[in-house]
């Protein structure tokens, strides 16, 4: 009996190392830790007059290999406007992502392509965004990669989320 204890102990190590083998190490992703930075989401902006300003999100890569699209509307009294393009730069430090990226697709004139900035809060349900752009037809305020302001307008609705990455051995995080 002692004898078939041992063997049925050996060969249940044995599965089990052969397991451990077969699937090898354990990713980041695979433990749930991020592979790269991302900033995904959309939001209505706080605005008392009764404004109506969006903005969606969906960046994902560090510089210089930032991918995505965002969006953004703006309707008031009498008027409105959209645009969206495609992220050229993200970079998240801990809460706060920064993204760039070129218009696209626009009514306004001027902007089309043109690049943008956009800086996110993300703080829960408490989120503020900042933006740096404006038509400029003499392209003499041009905003570079990865470049926004401080995050001065509040989030009415919907949610942001900002995931922090840098590479493993850049010294960062």
């Amino acid at each position: 009996m002692k004898r078939s204890r041992e063997l049925a102990a050996v060969g249940a190590a044995m599965v089990l190392a052969t397991t451990l083998v077969a699937a090898g190490p354990v990713s980041a992703a695979e433990e749930g830790k991020p592979s790269e930075p991302s900033l995904v989401g959309s939001a209505k902006l706080l605005r008392k007059d009764g404004q109506d300003v969006r903005f969606a999100f969906d960046a994902r890569g560090l510089f210089p290999e930032s991918r995505g699209t965002f969006r953004v509307s703006h309707a008031g009294e009498g008027f409105s406007a959209y645009f969206r393009g495609r992220i050229d730069c993200l970079v998240v430090g801990g809460p706060v992502a920064v993204v760039t990226g070129i218009v696209e697709d626009t009514d306004v004139p001027g902007l089309k392509d043109r690049r943008v900035g956009m800086t996110v809060y993300d703080d829960g349900r408490r989120d503020r965004l900042g933006y740096s752009w404006g038509p400029d037809p003499e392209n003499k305020q041009i905003v570079p990669p990865c470049l926004s302001t401080a995050t001065f307008e509040r989030v009415e609705s919907g949610d942001f989320r900002a995931v922090e990455w840098f590479p493993p051995g850049s010294g960062i995080g």
